[in-house]
């Protein structure tokens, strides 16, 4: 891999990643409209932020941090990074290393139906989505906690591409790191622009594949990580979050959480990593967070987190053969 390319692609996406943040946000010191305000929501505090995606977390202008809380932030998340790379020993041992080198971008583009390439985004998006959270837990304001949750986000899918580039038979990946950074980008977005993007949402499904349960694997791909022909990931659309809001007002509050999602998934990719087949599903989706649970704002916190699976629903694959689905997961 030639380093200037590499280089050159980085600067390109950070330069991205850092304009998420250049965008105009609402100031610390702003001052909110009363109409706004919902004083029926359980977070409603006089310093709240809007808009706010309600996951069971204060939405605030201004830090109010909570340093014992902070405290346990970072301690979890060095404990849990800790256990992350202690798991991640037992395979490394196993593998044949060699000195840090990039892995060659026409194989890595080829490989595994670009299924690797949407696990790393979603994998991002998820962890900044929920590292967001936590920060806002510990007393940061909107703007700190999206921002050190991106981070976050970022630098923990940095470490698995570092370790990669050990590794002879692959290298760090530079497509890898692109799509993580994409997905760090795209859970801020959709954290300080809610009313715009809270309806479109990634999602994932999961159930072991023939090949995992079978040990029909390649050697490379030995773990549910790595089990891509058992994941199908969804481009999950909800409708009412994307009506005008006067439209809304007439909508079918059953019908709110009700969406279609788009599946990508791919088959016999286990032994042969270069070929098998694409799979793409048309689906029914729902929006937890449009189920209405009270006002308790851990149970808000747990429909955010579980939001992120597509439940067992109807669907379609359309390719490459169709097939119908009474439940799909």
């Amino acid at each position: 891999m030639n380093k200037s390319i590499f280089v050159s692609h980085s600067l390109i996406i950070w330069l991205l990643f850092l304009l998420v943040f250049s965008m105009p946000l609402q100031s610390e010191n702003t001052q909110l409209d009363p109409s706004q305000i919902q004083p029926a929501d359980s977070l409603y505090h006089p310093d709240q932020y809007y808009p706010y995606l309600d996951d069971g977390t204060p939405w605030r202008h201004t830090s109010d941090v909570k340093w014992g809380r902070l405290s346990v932030i970072v301690a979890g998340f060095v404990v849990s990074d800790a256990i992350g790379f202690q798991k991640l020993s037992t395979f490394w041992y196993k593998t044949e290393r060699t000195t840090f080198h990039f892995h060659e971008v026409k194989r890595d583009i080829r490989e595994y139906k670009q299924m690797d390439k949407i696990a790393h985004f979603i994998d991002a998006y998820y962890f900044s989505h929920l590292a967001s959270k936590i920060y806002r837990w510990g007393g940061l304001s909107v703007p700190k906690s999206v921002l050190w949750g991106s981070i976050t986000g970022s630098v923990w899918m940095l470490q698995i591409e570092i370790v990669d580039g050990f590794f002879k038979r692959w290298g760090f990946s530079q497509l890898d790191f692109m799509m993580n950074l994409m997905g760090s980008s795209y859970s801020a977005l959709q954290q300080l622009y809610p009313e715009q993007l809270k309806g479109i949402r990634f999602k994932v499904s999961y159930f072991p594949s023939d090949a995992y349960l079978k040990k029909r694997t390649s050697e490379v791909s030995q773990t549910i990580a790595d089990d891509y022909e058992g994941y199908t990931f969804w481009l999950s659309v909800n409708f009412y979050d994307l009506f005008p809001r006067d439209w809304k007002q007439s909508y079918p509050g059953w019908l709110a959480p009700w969406g279609i999602a788009v599946g990508y998934g791919a088959q016999n990719i286990a032994n042969d990593v270069f070929n098998g087949q694409r799979e793409i599903f048309f689906g029914l989706d729902i929006d937890l967070n449009k189920i209405p649970t009270g006002k308790n704002n851990l149970v808000k916190f747990m429909k955010d987190e579980f939001n992120m699976l597509r439940l067992p629903l109807p669907a379609v694959r359309i390719s490459p053969t169709t097939i119908w689905f009474g439940f799909y997961f």
